[in-house]
């Protein structure tokens, strides 16, 4: 209906497809294929021509041969269905459009239906559509000298449908600097179409985003994920209490962790729990202990991996109180670390977002730019950036996936919904795009504040940020731009996360 037979869709494609059909083509619906032929008839004046009886006669036999192509089994609609899930996905805009014409064909029953009863094969019949709706009475027209009025706002054209805001991955481990992927062949199989939303409303917002996150029932999968995460980590809403809780930051690559690791321990003086305490030969070691490494402190265990994870668990890390602070991208993994404690110290999660097109432009130069002494990540070396928005390397839906442990498979609007509760209720939000003041939030929350040398802090500090990713400025992409839209379309729960993780930090504005 767009004349746009490849490269991405966007809002602009749906509208005109909507106004195409809106002004331009009587719509019919094979869901209810006799009344549609009828209001063709009515429509065109078709009724009038050849034999009446002849035509019920050969219009019965037709009908006799309909499309049996649902014999087979048909898909389960619910969201849970992994086939419709799929299909849905990638017939995003087809969705909205049948959902646009749906209201198109109402309409045309109302003014051509009349009293039209449908005979359908086999002996039933549909009921006439009611009778149009009496006209307005004459408004009453307005006094000659009216007083002033603010102006109307302005009426919706009907040619101007709603707008619609459109739209591998192995988890990272990070050296002292930044996070890097593992190995490409790693990465699970991804469409180069990328992710979809399902079930968009008219305003593009899934329908978990009118609700509160936490007063949703959703599935018993998810219900039972949540449960396991809310069994290690405690609500953000009850006080950091050092004797009882561990602070735990979830990494997000290329959200400033790196520098934040190096503020942590470097400046603030933290011991940390990361990978560096694991490295010359500590990752066997079967008792806790603390090393230095550049002068400041580690825990000599690998969080930021399941197996580190495990092994720290072994340990008994969470209980010894030797880390103020361990770092790991899966909050899944790192729940169990509470699990052999009798309850006695649970985590407390914190976290630094990124506006995810912004994100994404950044992990494409880091592997660009990075020399990973990896052959098989030289594939990146001569990517435009385009080329990687379009290929099965680019991410997907990073923050929403690992916050619900689905890392392969179709998203629903129910993942969104689990993702949003676990940053609501389980992970203290802050942002990169206010490095500064995120960081006070979680000295002022986790009492960091009154930890090491305030000058030293001061000057270490400023010296990390620095050192910050500098690949808004050096690489720009603006909303509206190609590559935008084909990131956004792979990122778009991401994208919900975010703009619900926005308001989420402001609720939080009392910590600095």
């Amino acid at each position: 209906l767009t004349n746009e037979m490849k490269g991405p869709l966007n809002e602009d494609h749906l509208i005109l497809a909507m106004r195409v059909l809106q002004n331009k083509c009587f719509v019919g619906l094979l869901e209810e294929f006799d009344l549609s032929l009828q209001l063709f008839e009515s429509y065109f004046g078709w009724s009038k021509v050849g034999d009446a009886a002849k035509r019920k006669e050969c219009t019965q036999k037709i009908e006799s041969r309909k499309d049996n192509a649902n014999n087979h089994p048909t898909l389960d609609e619910d969201e849970g269905g992994e086939i419709w899930g799929l299909l849905e996905q990638k017939n995003l805009y087809d969705m909205r459009l049948y959902e646009f014409a749906l209201g198109l064909y109402e309409k045309e029953k109302e003014k051509y239906g009349g009293d039209i009863v449908v005979e359908v094969v086999g002996g039933s019949s549909l009921p006439s559509p009611p009778p149009p709706s009496p006209p307005p009475p004459v408004p009453v027209p307005p006094p000659p000298t009216p007083p002033p009025q603010e102006p109307s706002p302005p009426e919706i054209d009907p040619n101007e449908p709603p707008v619609v805001q459109h739209p591998k991955y192995d988890p990272y481990n990070w050296n002292d600097n930044a996070p890097k992927y593992n190995n490409i062949n790693n990465y699970p199989e991804a469409s180069e179409e990328g992710g979809w939303e399902l079930h968009p409303q008219k305003n593009n917002m899934p329908s978990t985003l009118m609700d509160d996150p936490s007063k949703v029932t959703l599935p018993p999968e998810l219900e039972a994920r949540y449960t396991q995460l809310s069994i290690g980590f405690t609500d953000i809403e009850k006080p950091f209490d050092k004797s009882k809780n561990l602070a735990i930051f979830w990494h997000i690559p290329k959200c400033g962790g790196g520098i934040l690791e190096q503020l942590l321990s470097n400046c603030i003086g933290l011991v940390e729990a990361n990978k560096v305490g694991s490295r010359e030969g500590h990752q066997n070691d079967e008792t806790l202990t603390v090393v230095t490494h550049d002068g400041s402190q580690y825990v000599n265990v690998d969080t930021t991996t399941p197996n580190g994870i495990e092994h720290a668990k072994e340990l008994h890390l969470a209980s010894s109180g030797l880390a103020d602070v361990a770092l790991t991208s899966y909050l899944y993994d790192a729940a169990s670390l509470f699990t052999n404690n009798g309850n006695t110290v649970r985590g407390k999660c914190f976290t630094m977002l990124r506006h995810p097109i912004k994100r994404a432009v950044s992990i494409f130069y880091y592997l660009k730019e990075t020399e990973f002494g990896d052959a098989n990540l030289s594939i990146f070396k001569d990517m435009s950036l385009e080329e990687y928005a379009r290929s099965q390397w680019c991410e997907e839906n990073w923050m929403v996936r690992f916050l619900t442990n689905e890392m392969k498979g179709a998203l629903t609007e129910d993942h969104l919904t689990l993702a949003m509760r676990v940053l609501q209720n389980k992970c203290f939000v802050g942002l990169l795009e206010e490095f500064d003041a995120s960081l006070l939030r979680y000295e002022m929350y986790f009492n960091w504040g009154k930890v090491g040398d305030k000058t030293k802090r001061t000057e270490c500090t400023k010296m990390m940020e620095q050192q910050s990713d500098t690949s808004d400025t050096l690489h720009p992409v603006e909303e509206g731009d190609e590559v935008w839209s084909l990131l956004e379309q792979k990122n778009l729960f991401d994208m919900k996360l975010y703009e619900f993780a926005l308001d989420l930090y402001e609720e939080f504005s009392g910590y600095g």
